[in-house]
Order: structure tokens, then sequence, then C-alpha cells
């Protein structure tokens, strides 16, 4: 894919115009490492700071939101290259058509501060359907196991989370999370494309992808952890009550293309506010 080149227009960010994407063998996304702390809180506050519209927290589940540095430096994204990127993301679950997934976004930086190595991140909100907001995001060792991780934007700290690296986890224990993953688990996304009147749609769906292929490779137990928000007007976090840290894990990861490239439609959405959603089968 490198061979071809400078791609002009909008396609320049990706690498490749559609029909030449994901054309590599191997998968998107090698042994990513993510740092994750649970923490329960308030379903009003999952619905207004996390859930894509028009999707809402799953309220027959505890209040949780699972909040993951993490460091993707072999991603290779549509057109094979790599474009190497770290992120913080939050998720909680939710359902869609009575079948239980999780959503969430994410905040988005360069390794090293290098925003410009990952300018794909754009487009691949839009494609995939889940926002991806750039900050500028450190990863600190306070001592030889235990870490923190803050999160800025137009320098203000709107994230600061601390954990301690526990013992490496059993490969029995890995097969365990990846089977509790496995067994019907789904991320769902909004896709939402405006029209060129910018007053309606040419594509507004939910969207979802499995993780029954994505595969944890190695695991620790993690512990202390801990959660702090700050506020900026668009980025209101301390408006979301941090009511006690409910778990701590620290793994690699690999993630196949066929997670993107095959998303599947949950719900087609009306093209217009004012419309009705028109469900399908999931």
């Amino acid at each position: 894919m490198s061979s071809r080149g400078y791609v002009g227009g909008i396609f320049n960010m990706t690498g490749c115009r559609p029909g030449d994407g994901f054309q590599y063998d191997g998968p998107t996304m090698q042994t990513m490492v993510f740092y994750t702390v649970s923490f329960e809180t308030t379903h009003d506050a999952i619905d207004r700071l996390i859930m894509p519209p028009p999707l809402k927290t799953d309220r027959s589940r505890r209040a949780e939101v699972r909040v993951s540095y993490f460091v993707n430096r072999n991603n290779r994204a549509f057109d094979g290259q790599i474009t190497p990127y770290q992120g913080f993301l939050f998720t909680a679950a939710t359902s869609v058509n009575a079948v239980r997934g999780v959503a969430g976004w994410e905040y988005v930086d360069g390794l090293r501060g290098d925003k410009t190595e990952m300018d794909i991140m754009g487009a691949w909100s839009v494609y995939y359907g889940m926002l991806k907001k750039m900050a500028d995001i450190r990863f600190l060792p306070l001592r030889g196991n235990e870490f923190e991780i803050t999160v800025y934007r137009r320098g203000t700290r709107l994230v600061t989370m601390r954990l301690r690296l526990g013992n490496e986890l059993s490969s029995d224990e890995v097969a365990a999370m990846n089977q509790a993953d496995g067994c019907g688990f789904r991320t769902y996304t909004v896709r939402e494309i405006p029209d060129s009147h910018y007053s309606g749609f040419v594509d507004r769906a939910i969207y979802w992808s499995g993780s029954e292929q994505s595969r944890i490779e190695r695991a620790w137990a993690a512990e202390q952890g801990s959660i702090q928000f700050g506020h900026l007007d668009a980025d209101p976090w301390d408006e979301m009550p941090v009511l006690g840290v409910t778990g701590a894990t620290v793994f690699e990861m690999t993630v196949p293309k066929e997670v993107f490239h095959h998303l599947r439609l949950a719900e087609q959405l009306p093209m217009t506010a004012s419309s009705e959603a028109v469900p399908v089968k999931a």
C-alpha cells in the first residue's frame, strides 16, 4: 500500500480510497496495552456525558463506567500503514433491541505528543461512529509499579487516574477474561453523516461490532485505583460523581480488522430528528 504514495482529497487522511481499505494481512491493532479503572456513578451522569445519542444507559445494570488509558503503537487502520496513537476511553453499559453491549467515546493523542502521526483519527471517528476528541495525554510512573495518567484539554486537567500494577494473571485467568468478553459482547456506535445542507443525514444508524475475535494475551491485577475529574464547559467531567472504585486491571489485547470492516447494523435511525426510528433485526 505504501508504494501508492500521496492520496489526494479528504482520503489523504486515511491513506486510501473506499475499495482499497483493509487490504492487508493480520490484525488492525496488534498488542494494545490497556490500563483500566472501573467506578460507580449515576445513570443520569452516564446518559449525559458518555452515551452517544440516541443510546441510553442500561438501567437494569449497575451504573458503572470503565475508563481505559491505552497505547496503540501498532495501529494499521485503513491502508495498512502504522499510525500510532494513545487514547483515554470511557465506556458504559447500554442495550439496543434488548441486546446488551457497551458504548462510549475517547480522547486521543499522538505518541510522544506528536498529533501529526494520527490525522486518521478524524476520519476514523466518522467511519466507526465513535467520537474521538484530541487531548494532551500523559503517562507518568510514580514508582516502579504505580502510575498516573492525566488528560488535558485547553490547558485544563480533565482526568487524573492512578493505579498500582499487581501480579501477572495465569493463563487460565486470561482465558476466563476472554471467555467473559467473548460471549455476546457488543460495542455499539452511532454513525451520523450529515447531508450537504446540514439539515438532515445521508447515513444515520446504530451499528455494532463484536469482540469475539479480539484476544487478551496477557493481564495483570491492579489495585488502589482512583479517578478525579476537572471541568471545561464542553467537557464537564466534574459533574460525574465517583461513588466508589469497583475494579482495576492491566492487559494486552490484539484486535483484528474484522471488528471494524464488518460493522453490523443494529437499528436504522431517522434522517431527521423528528422522525421515528426504524428497527431492524440485530
